[in-house]
C-alpha cells in the first residue's frame, strides 16, 4: 500500500499556482478550482488520515449516523401515529 502524505500543506501551497495557470480562465472556473483545492486541504485537516486511532473515529461515527438514523424513524413513527389518531378522532366525533 503506498504511504499517502499529507495533502493540506502541498494542496494550500499548490492554490497560487493554480490561479496563476488559470489566467485567463472564466471567473467562475477560477473560483470553482479554488474552492475545490480548499476543500480537500480542509477535508484532509478535519478527518484522520495517519492516526492509530483512525479505524475506532469511523466506527464511532458510522455507530452515531445509524442512532441517528434510528432517532429519525423513530420521529417519523411517532409523528404519523400521531396524525391517524388525531384523524381518527376528528372522523368518530363528525
Amino acid at each position: 500500500m503506498a504511504f499517502m502524505q499529507n495533502l493540506a500543506p502541498s494542496v494550500l501551497s499548490g492554490v497560487a499556482g493554480l490561479a496563476q495557470a488559470l489566467v485567463g480562465a472564466p471567473a467562475w472556473v477560477v473560483v470553482a478550482c479554488l474552492a475545490l483545492s480548499l476543500g480537500l486541504g480542509a477535508l484532509q485537516v478535519v478527518f484522520p488520515q495517519e492516526s492509530t486511532d483512525r479505524l475506532s473515529w469511523w466506527r464511532y461515527r458510522w455507530a452515531y449516523l445509524v442512532r441517528r438514523k434510528e432517532l429519525r424513524n423513530a420521529w417519523a413513527l411517532e409523528r404519523r401515529q400521531t396524525r391517524v389518531r388525531q384523524q381518527s378522532r376528528r372522523h368518530s366525533s363528525g
